[in-house]
């Protein structure tokens, strides 16, 4: 427990590190049902472990997708990985615990390696931004369920 603790802390403390350098784009407002946002549209939905894998998801893909800046996820892959697998370990809420959703849980580390071998082979921003335009449509899937939106 203690262990799980200071991983999502360590999670969390390096998808602060891109969100603040970018300016915080996404800022966090409490509204009145009681549900943390991120500006708009970036609900937090109480499952720890997918909400930090979703804040290093905002902070590499709203960069590649509105600017075309392939820094952030260079910068983040392997953190992506990391957190991927720490969703995949935790327990969804009841929710996400349907067949689709368990399957895309336990596929995350996979996809999200995926994009991490890309930045590995130096793949071109072209084929980067695809690659993690994939995997920020799979990661859809559990954020849906979990009732966020990215």
């Amino acid at each position: 427990m203690i262990k799980q603790t200071l991983v999502f802390a360590l999670g969390a403390a390096l998808c602060a590190a891109p969100l603040a350098a970018q300016g915080a784009e996404h800022k966090m407002d409490h509204k009145k049902d009681g549900k943390m946002e991120h500006g708009a549209d970036h609900a937090v939905s109480g499952w720890k472990e997918l909400d930090a894998y979703h804040m290093l998801m905002m902070a590499t893909w709203h960069p590649a997708k509105d600017k075309n800046d392939m820094a952030p996820i260079r910068a983040q892959a392997t953190a992506m990985v990391a957190s991927a697998k720490l969703v995949a370990a935790s327990k969804a809420p009841m929710a996400c615990q349907k067949p689709e959703f368990v399957k895309m849980q336990a596929a995350l580390p996979a996809e999200t390696a995926k994009v991490a071998a890309m930045v590995t082979a130096t793949a071109s921003d072209a084929d980067l931004k695809a690659g993690l335009s994939k995997l920020h449509d799979q990661f859809d899937v559990l954020e849906g369920c979990a009732g966020m939106k990215s």
